[in-house]
């Protein structure tokens, strides 16, 4: 008898710790992200489904402790009342209970827009491999749907609805569409084409003609706007995120051949040519985060001479270096009685999100400047243009936003001290170093005239 009891004991102990184990393997997951909107007359949540949820319990949190707001909600968006504490959780349930309740408070204020759908390449890798990142602002949630050419479709709808990266391997010819809602049920779309490698390459070995073409059969995946001729040097970029120096064979003076010189591994896409300073390069570059960097290499080898810190926002536009002498209109004299104005001079770097930085040539991780433009919209996607008066004395960055307006701005000038005065100054004056320093504050420079195209 003992040895039954024994038995049943087992066996209800063995279903118990099985109904356990499979209401707890059956459990909902908890919802990855929740979205605050907040509002007077009630914050909006809304949080991305969970897998295996029927339904939803919201909780703020009042006092030091948790208090149920509704223990039943089934949908994926709540408005909460006015008086609520701002501080909340979602906790997805199923008929098994309810997962581990989690504080995954993401609040928004920003306005709704997709900043950038892009891919790392045009076309899938070796490996038929492809990674698709997003930056989206103010979005509730962000989904992405992958759809090939013979019909199958990929979802992921429970993504950062910021940025992220996303890596997929396709192996027919696939788009990808990123879809945003913002907390009002609206929503915006973007579409990518990715191309997958083709099962049998044809080489060319067509006639060149009598154009030069230097990249012909090379293979490489350049970035058009990122080429620069210089000195029988050809300089630029490829989307893998890579920086290039060409060269020429030469017979008799005559060009016969180019020949790769150096490559070097970049953190993220050159987009605009670099610019020549002395014996150095000066590139700038957009990275997958949103960022952006200067870097100047040497000419010679590629081998990387400064870069900046990263800056706030991508960098899209080639830098513009001015390095203008002092007026030539002022005589000796002029300038050992009377104080000067000279245009500041430095590498201008002009960040997508519209500020103007001025880095030290000799060390671009030092910013003498940082300016904004006033009274317009402006979003540095092309580099400006620098043009210089008759005189010679004054300069001007020629601009176009994303209005179809340009626009003229004055190149910023600095006060000189006469001759004089810096002697006096240096004889009298405080013993610290005569260098600039950077000034933290963001200057504005006035629009000078402005035309509608």
């Amino acid at each position: 008898m003992a040895n039954r009891l024994s038995i049943l004991f087992v066996f209800l102990s063995f279903l118990i710790i099985n109904c356990s184990m499979a209401s707890e393997f059956k459990q909902a997951y908890a919802p990855i992200y929740v979205s605050v909107k907040p509002d007077s007359a009630g914050d909006t949540l809304v949080w991305t489904a969970a897998r295996l949820a029927k339904y939803y319990r919201i909780e703020q949190f009042v006092d030091g402790k948790w208090e149920m707001v509704n223990a039943n909600v089934s949908g994926t968006r709540y408005t909460m009342p006015a008086t609520a504490s701002g501080v909340y959780r979602v906790t997805a349930c199923d008929e098994y209970g309810c997962a581990v309740a989690k504080q995954q408070n993401r609040v928004v204020s920003e306005p709704f827009s997709v900043k950038a759908f892009y891919s790392n390449r045009s076309q899938v890798d070796d490996y038929g491999l492809v990674e698709v990142s997003w930056q989206v602002s103010g979005a509730a949630t962000v989904s992405i749907m992958k759809s090939t050419q013979d019909g199958a479709t990929y979802s992921w709808n429970a993504l950062n609805p910021t940025q992220g990266t996303l890596k997929s391997h396709l192996s027919s010819m696939s788009s990808f569409t990123l879809t945003a809602h913002d907390f009002g049920g609206k929503s915006t779309s973007r579409v990518l084409s990715i191309a997958t490698l083709p099962e049998n390459p044809v080489e060319l070995n067509g006639v060149k003609g009598s154009f030069l073409q230097p990249l012909f059969l090379s293979g490489l995946d350049v970035v058009e706007r990122s080429v620069l001729e210089y000195e029988d040097n050809l300089y630029f970029a490829t989307h893998g995120g890579r920086l290039h120096r060409y060269s020429v064979t030469k017979e008799a003076g005559k060009i016969i051949d180019w020949h790769g010189d150096w490559d070097i591994p970049l953190a993220g896409v050159v987009n605009s040519a670099p610019v020549i300073d002395g014996d150095k390069l000066i590139f700038t570059m957009s990275m997958r985060n949103g960022k952006g960097k200067v870097c100047s290499a040497f000419l010679a080898d590629g081998k990387m001479h400064s870069c900046s810190e990263e800056k706030s926002s991508n960098v899209l536009a080639s830098p513009v270096i001015i390095n203008q002498a002092p007026s030539s209109n002022l005589s000796a004299v002029s300038t050992f009685f009377t104080e000067s104005r000279n245009v500041e001079n430095g590498v201008y770097v002009f960040q997508r999100d519209g500020l103007i930085q001025v880095l030290d040539p000799s060390d671009l991780s030092i910013v003498l400047n940082e300016y904004r433009i006033g009274g317009v919209s402006a979003e540095f996607i092309n580099t400006p243009s620098l043009i210089t008066d008759d005189s010679g004395e004054r300069q001007q960055f020629i601009m176009q936003n994303s209005e179809n307006e340009i626009f003229g701005v004055d190149v910023p000038t600095r006060t000189v001290p006469s001759t004089i005065s810096n002697t006096m100054n240096q004889w009298f004056g405080s013993e610290q170093t005569q260098t600039p320093s950077t000034n933290n504050q963001i200057q504005i420079l006035p629009v000078v005239w402005r035309e509608k195209l």
